[in-house]
């Protein structure tokens, strides 16, 4: 979970986006239209790096049924919201379950380790609390089809994804961005019949580490929300009120992300401060399979509680 203070970040076109690894292997386009530069991290965070390896994957058409109701859930923020717990699992809606890369456009059929986000580095092992969460929300009836698309990364402030720095451009903002004009050119729009969009921001650990004020993480959260509804003003959010560390939780920063619900666009996630040692692993931070199941009920509930 610890925030590396420097980072190496790399901007590149989609026609070789350099990801983490040793190798830096490159990951080649598809056939989806490219809307412009990304800002990636190179060396990783936290020894990980977004999952990319579709081998095995079974394609799946974004074509939309309009009569049908169908969630596009972008999952950001930092680990809790990554592939990183180990467990496993088998959805009940498998069919009707999507995972959209962000990075290159490509959709397909879900299944763990989710592409596009950190992970434990064992395909076997890592998941994503968010599959069970979109699973969920289906077999409850609020949707019947949920396309997921994972652009969480470990390790990672609040602030780390709004600023561009001088000299070291992050700006994590810039995956959901391109996720949203890829979507967009792909057809899918905030207009679209049958389609719903959600923002789904699981983070605030790194935030407790250093010490974030309110104020300060009050500001940067208004940034990312304007980064995120500028290509698309029809988003609705879900902020979770995350921040323990190490057992221990950040009231100023609980005290923003609780600020920043308004009921109208901005709706409460999950209280993943209520998940004790018991659901964490031994640094008292990050989940275990308990505490990831825990953080999908949450989640289910506060998906359904909202009206899109």
């Amino acid at each position: 979970m610890g925030v590396l203070n420097r980072r190496s970040v790399l901007a590149v076109g989609l026609s070789s986006l350099a990801v983490a690894g040793a190798s830096m292997s490159r990951v080649r386009p598809f056939s989806a239209p490219d809307p412009g530069n990304i800002f990636y991290e190179t060396g990783g965070i936290a020894n990980t790096t977004v999952y990319r390896d579709f081998t095995g994957r079974t394609t799946r058409s974004l074509a939309i049924n309009g009569s049908e109701d169908t969630l596009i859930m972008i999952c950001a923020g930092q680990s809790l919201s990554t592939d990183l717990i180990t467990d496993t699992f088998s959805p009940t809606n498998g069919t009707k379950l999507d995972n959209y890369v962000w990075f290159n456009g490509t959709n397909w059929a879900a299944q763990d380790a989710l592409l596009g986000t950190s992970w434990n580095g064992s395909t076997a092992t890592s998941h994503n609390f968010n599959f069970r969460v979109a699973d969920g929300i289906i077999s409850n009836g609020k949707f019947d089809r949920v396309i997921i698309v994972p652009v969480a990364l470990s390790g990672t402030t609040v602030n780390l994804w709004v600023n561009d720095f001088v000299g070291e451009p992050t700006g994590y903002y810039r995956m959901v961005q391109t996720a949203i004009k890829k979507l967009k050119a792909q057809g899918i729009t905030g207009t679209t019949t049958g389609v719903k969009w959600l923002f789904k921001w699981n983070q605030g650990e790194s935030d407790t580490q250093q010490s974030t004020t309110q104020g300060n993480y009050t500001t940067d959260w208004n940034k990312l929300k304007a980064l995120v509804s500028v290509d698309l003003p029809q988003m609705k959010f879900m902020i979770a009120k995350e921040t323990r560390y190490i057992g221990n939780n950040s009231a100023a920063v609980q005290a923003a992300q609780a600020a920043a619900v308004n009921g109208v666009d901005t709706f409460v996630g999950e209280d993943m401060d209520s998940i004790g040692a018991g659901g964490r692993e031994g640094d008292d931070t990050h989940l275990n399979a308990t505490g990831g199941n825990s953080a999908a009920t949450m989640g289910i509930a506060a998906i359904t509680a909202i009206t899109f």
